[in-house]
C-alpha cells in the first residue's frame, strides 16, 4: 500500500512558493487509489489558490471529510463544491440541529451558509462511529474524553500502514491520549504517526511538556504538526522530543507511506 498526505491549507506555507498561509486546516489524503479532502480551511479563495498551485483538480477528489464544525475547517466548503462538476459525499459529525434538516444543520454548526449550487453537489452523510472508507482508510467517529468539559464532536482519519496507524487530525480537541487509546483498541496496532493540529496553542510550557511525556509513554509516534498546535508549543515539544521528533506540516508539505 502506498499513500500520501498533503497539506493544502494551514497558517504556514512552504517558503519560495506561491502558496498562501491562512488560518485553518485542510489536507489531501491519497489512499487506495482514492482522494479524500480532509477539512476545507477558512476561506475558499485561499483553498482554491493552493489547490491550483499544487495541481489538485477539484473533480479529482472522491470525498470530503469534515473533522468538526469550526469555521477554520468548514469555511472553504461552499467554494470548493461550486468549483466541481460532479456531486460528492461530504462526511461530517452529527450535530444537535440535524433533526431540522441539512439546511439548518449547515447554518447552525459552524458551517458556511451554502448556496443552492453547492448544496446540489453535496451528498451529506453524518458519521459518529468507526467507519471504513477504503481498505486502508477509516474515520474514528467521535472520541469522548470524560475528563474534559465541553467535548467537541470531532472525527479523525486513520490510515493503516505497515508500520502502524497514522492519525490525521483536525484539532484533536478531546486529547491526544484519548485518540491514541481509542485507535489502538480498535486496530490492535500502535499509532506510529500523528498529522495535523493538537490544539496546544494556549497551553503553558509545563503542560506541553506533560503532553510530550504522554507521547513518549505511548511509543513516541512521529509528529507532523500544524494549525492549532501553536508555534511556541511545537518548540516546547521539541525540548522533550527533539528536533527530529516534531516536524512542521505547512502548506505544500507531503508525507509518503
Amino acid at each position: 500500500m502506498k499513500a500520501k498526505v498533503l497539506s493544502v491549507y494551514d497558517e504556514g506555507a512552504k517558503e519560495g512558493t506561491p502558496l498562501i498561509g491562512s488560518r485553518g486546516l485542510a489536507m489531501i489524503a491519497d489512499v487506495d487509489g482514492e482522494r479524500t479532502l480532509f477539512d476545507t480551511g477558512l476561506r475558499g479563495k485561499y483553498l482554491m489558490h493552493n489547490l491550483e498551485n499544487l495541481g489538485v483538480e477539484p473533480d479529482s477528489v472522491d470525498r470530503i471529510v469534515i473533522s468538526h464544525m469550526h469555521k477554520g475547517h468548514t469555511g472553504g466548503l461552499e467554494t470548493f463544491l461550486e468549483s466541481r462538476n460532479e456531486k460528492t459525499d461530504v462526511i461530517m459529525p452529527p450535530h444537535p440541529h440535524t433533526e431540522t434538516g441539512p439546511l439548518r444543520f449547515v447554518r447552525n454548526a459552524g458551517m458556511p451558509k451554502m448556496s443552492d449550487e453547492a448544496q446540489a453537489k453535496m451528498n451529506l452523510i453524518t458519521v459518529n462511529e468507526w467507519t471504513q472508507l477504503s481498505n486502508s482508510l477509516f474515520i474514528t467517529g467521535n472520541i469522548v474524553n470524560e475528563g474534559l468539559v465541553g467535548n467537541v464532536n470531532e472525527n479523525a482519519l486513520i490510515l493503516m500502514t505497515k508500520n502502524g496507524s497514522a492519525a490525521i487530525c483536525g484539532c484533536c480537541h478531546n486529547g491526544v491520549s484519548s485518540l491514541i487509546s481509542y485507535v489502538e483498541e480498535r486496530t490492535n496496532k500502535k499509532v506510529s504517526a500523528i498529522i495535523g493540529g493538537l490544539h496546544l496553542n494556549k497551553m503553558r510550557r509545563k503542560d506541553v511538556h506533560a503532553v510530550a511525556e504522554t507521547l513518549t509513554e505511548r511509543g513516541t509516534p512521529s509528529l507532523y504538526l500544524n494549525h492549532c498546535t501553536g508555534y511556541n508549543q511545537k518548540m516546547h515539544l521539541r525540548e522533550r522530543l527533539g528536533l527530529k521528533g516534531v516536524n512542521d506540516f505547512y502548506v505544500g508539505t507531503e508525507i509518503h507511506f
